[in-house]
């Protein structure tokens, strides 16, 4: 007989996380099955470990989270707080310097994720994300399917029959999806199929759902390449650089200049360095990667890299890269105009959605995606 969970959720990044946690919170006693399509938790909140020694560590999605403008009682006040008192999460300070024009640093950024409060996990995003999700699973309510991608799906009979692309089916009394990647026409060629899945799982128009998935279809992303870089053992920046975590963060000019967004060190264990390159705009580089070897790729961000920290005094001398890869964000950041918040529900359908597509605080963010799942956790306790 079919297992049937009483909540599947689709996706396993911070807003889900933030979403579960909460629920269970407030006391939900259901079974939840949590659907990812990645090895592991974490989404865009991900850490990358090295091949060659897994004890190597690299946050390469969102390294860290702000806070623009704190509310004192608000419900992501106290989901911070409790964050910060579970010691799951530390304030950043002291850490970020941003290049302007006149290669002149500035410990001020003017940059949207810098901000206000900022803040990183203790340990590494992808951790920080599983031990969101398991802040009250302390009766193991939650059961995880990795490497799982939804193709199908259909709602019949009260029950959402989901299908995987390993032919798994897993039935659920209510469907919650953080990724908007069911809702949108880039899943025709990722999934290979003819319809956009979420309009064809439903038999019938519904004027939410319909609105939900013409809104989505007209977002627009941001879309970056990051370069993931361990260094050899004894590396270490200079001076005031010298720190467990640093930022630099590039200007508008600057970026056209260097080709960089941010470059985010992170010291490893062994004093070796992690090091996370956001680039955005590179097309011709990447075309010109795609069509050679691997020792292209480090060669080029190896001397980019380099000839930038000894120009400004980073380092003294040429950092010596040990491990490089490549990662691509077809959709890293949303922009332009969000979905509404009124979208997140569709009780006709058992259906709920969040991430930091919808037009709340922090949109486009980590703080948007945790301010979505607590903003839906509290429509599905009151639905459910």
């Amino acid at each position: 007989m079919q297992n049937i969970y009483d909540l599947v959720v689709i996706g396993g990044g911070i807003s889900s996380s933030t979403f579960i946690a909460n629920i269970l919170k407030k006391g939900f006693k259901g079974k939840i099955a949590v659907v990812e399509a990645g090895r592991g938790l974490g989404g865009r909140c991900s850490t990358r470990y090295s091949y060659k020694d897994k004890k190597l560590a690299l946050n390469h999605g969102c390294p860290n989270f702000n806070v623009k403008y704190p509310l004192k009682n608000s419900s992501l006040d106290n989901f911070i707080t409790e964050l910060l008192d579970k010691n799951l999460i530390k304030a950043l300070e002291n850490s970020f310097f941003e290049l302007h024009d006149n290669y002149k640093f500035s410990m001020k950024p003017n940059n949207d994720f810098y901000f206000g409060n900022v803040y990183t996990s203790t340990c590494n995003m992808s951790k920080l994300v599983e031990n969101i999700i398991n802040l009250y699973n302390t009766k193991n309510q939650i059961d995880f399917y990795f490497e799982t991608l939804i193709v199908n799906l259909n709602f019949k009979s009260k029950l959402w029959n989901i299908f995987s692309n390993k032919n798994k089916k897993i039935v659920g009394k209510f469907l919650v999806c953080s990724s908007n990647l069911l809702l949108h026409k880039r899943s025709l060629e990722i999934l290979n199929v003819r319809e956009i899945p979420l309009r064809e799982a439903i038999s019938k128009k519904n004027i939410e759902i319909d609105e939900l998935i013409k809104l989505t279809n007209k977002q627009e992303y941001i879309k970056r390449v990051n370069f993931l870089v361990f260094t050899k053992k004894y590396s270490q920046l200079e001076g005031i650089f010298d720190k467990d975590t640093i930022h630099f963060i590039f200007n508008e000019n600057s970026q056209k200049e260097n080709g960089f967004e941010r470059i985010i060190f992170q010291k490893q264990f062994d004093n070796s360095l992690g090091i996370v390159i956001h680039t955005r705009n590179i097309e011709s580089i990447i075309n010109n990667y795609e069509q050679e070897d691997k020792k292209f790729l480090s060669q080029f961000v190896s001397n980019k890299l380099n000839n930038f920290l000894i120009k400004n005094s980073i380092i003294s001398k040429n950092l010596l890269l040990n491990d490089i890869s490549r990662m691509n964000w077809r959709a890293s950041q949303p922009i332009g105009e969000g979905i509404p918040e009124r979208l997140q529900l569709c009780e006709e359908y058992n259906i709920g959605f969040c991430g930091d597509w919808f037009q709340i605080e922090g949109y486009g963010s980590v703080v948007g995606a945790i301010c979505s799942g607590l903003n839906l956790s509290n429509k599905f306790i009151e639905f459910y």
